[in-house]
């Protein structure tokens, strides 16, 4: 090897150890980064020239070093895994926030619950059974049961809130799954143009590995990734980001009065996810919520045709048949009969007009009474304030158990992608001490070429 040879040589040393020493710098900088994946830079030997030498025999000395790549520490199955358990974790807790608000329309125990207004209604007609020409009964009854239907659609109105807040929660995911899209077609195309040269885009594919997870939060998604570089993503089964920038975007249909929104895709087929945030969000608004309104109807329609049943076989204070004391056909249309807030008196609490019957004894408000703890009422809402907590405790409890094991893949993929200053700065001191060794080097080399200068100017 000759000395000019040999300045070239050491050159590539410096220039490699210096590249090591800025990918050392580059993991240190992000060791806080979210989703930043750990980055190697991969020394490999140059091969001799391959001459000869002026004897005929080849030169088997080495060309030095140089950074043949660089690579993450990245392993794809733990990414994978990470992101499942990301999107089971936000697809819990967003069935959890919906379970909170359905409890708080249905608190329970409480005193303003509907379980304690249901118990003071029956009680009231108790009172006006024990004292059926009572008018400060009467009107007390007609109260509770003001406050009783009051409370009725207020939970139905609230309901609809509930879908209302869903459908505006499902609104944003899908806003959001669009954008998506657009941001890793732009990532796919800013990748494909680098690594076409040569060059390897590891922070934007950390930026894609992100954008990807945001996604997979929301909805369930599957990908391939081309010779390229280039990630195609499908949704439904249908490419959501294809290949050369090109993306899907789903349609949002404006919702009538009081309706929801639409999510169909450009040839009008509607979009149905079955994992992720938004999955929840769809199910609490279209499946949840209507199940929950329908119970409660069921209950509003069960009290008013037992009430009025019992009702109508009894006579008022006038003597004159009772007519119905409930209007209404559901939750968010039950009312008072106009006629019994008009005048209490007309509350039937009589069994019969003539004999012990006379009209100011009790005998149907003791009947209606009686109704205290009947399936078709109490039972009912016993059974869907019972169904909400459960569902609100199990979600709860998927909510942490989900938290715990997103952690733990977290954790095992911090252990091999993540940054661990420790090792950079052993890497740091081990760069160094190598670069220092060839700088020596080249002060001898130039020590060399000084002295050989000077022999030849004698």
């Amino acid at each position: 090897m000759s000395t000019f040879s040999a300045i070239e040589l050491l050159r590539r040393a410096l220039a490699a150890h210096q590249r090591s020493m800025d990918v050392v710098g580059h993991n240190v900088a992000n060791v806080n980064t979210p989703g930043y994946t750990r980055q190697e830079a991969l020394l490999a030997s140059v091969p001799p020239p391959g001459g000869l030498s002026r004897f005929g025999a080849p030169l088997l000395a080495g060309g030095g070093v140089r950074v043949a790549s660089l690579r993450q520490a990245r392993d794809a199955f733990l990414d994978r895994q990470l992101r499942q358990a990301r999107q089971s974790s936000a697809e819990w807790r967003a069935r959890a926030d919906f379970w909170s608000q359905v409890e708080a329309v249905f608190p329970e125990p409480s005193d303003v619950g509907l379980g304690e207004l249901l118990a003071r209604f029956w009680n009231a007609w108790q009172e006006v059974s024990l004292n059926p020409e009572s008018l400060a009964a009467r009107a007390s009854l007609v109260q509770q049961a003001q406050v009783l239907t009051d409370a009725l659609r207020q939970a139905a109105g609230r309901l609809d809130q509930v879908r209302q807040h869903q459908d505006a929660v499902a609104t944003g995911h899908v806003h959001r799954i669009n954008q998506i899209a657009q941001e890793l077609a732009r990532v796919n195309t800013q990748i494909a143009r680098l690594e076409v040269s040569g060059q390897r885009a590891l922070d934007l594919r950390d930026h894609r590995e992100q954008l990807l997870a945001e996604l997979e939060e929301l909805a369930e998604v599957t990908y391939t990734e081309t010779e390229s570089g280039e990630l195609l993503v499908y949704l439904q089964g249908r490419e959501l980001v294809g290949p050369g920038g090109r993306t899907t975007t789903v349609r949002i249909e404006t919702p009538g009065p009081g309706g929801v929104h639409g999510f169909r895709w450009p040839d009008g087929e509607a979009l149905a996810v079955r994992r992720g945030s938004l999955a929840a969000a769809l199910r609490a608004r279209d499946a949840d919520v209507q199940t929950l309104q329908e119970r409660l109807d069921t209950l509003a329609r069960n009290l008013v045709e037992l009430v009025n049943e019992l009702h109508e076989d009894g006579y008022d204070l006038h003597g004159n048949p009772g007519g119905p004391f409930f209007e209404g056909t559901d939750a968010r249309t039950l009312r008072v009969a106009d006629a019994i807030l008009g005048d209490p008196r007309k509350v039937a609490a009589a069994g019969s007009w003539t004999g012990d019957g006379e009209p100011g004894n009790g005998e149907v408000a003791l009947r209606i009474a009686q109704l205290r703890g009947s399936e078709e009422v109490d039972g009912a809402y016993r059974s869907l304030v019972a169904e909400a907590g459960v569902r609100a405790q199990e979600a709860s409890r998927q909510v942490a158990y989900q938290d715990l094991l997103r952690d733990q893949v977290r954790l095992r993929r911090e252990a091999t992608s993540g940054v661990s200053l420790d090792e950079e700065m052993t890497d740091m001191i081990r760069f160094q001490h190598a670069y220092d060794a060839a700088a020596r080097m080249v002060r001898t080399v130039d020590d060399m070429l000084r002295t050989l200068l000077e022999m030849v100017g004698r």
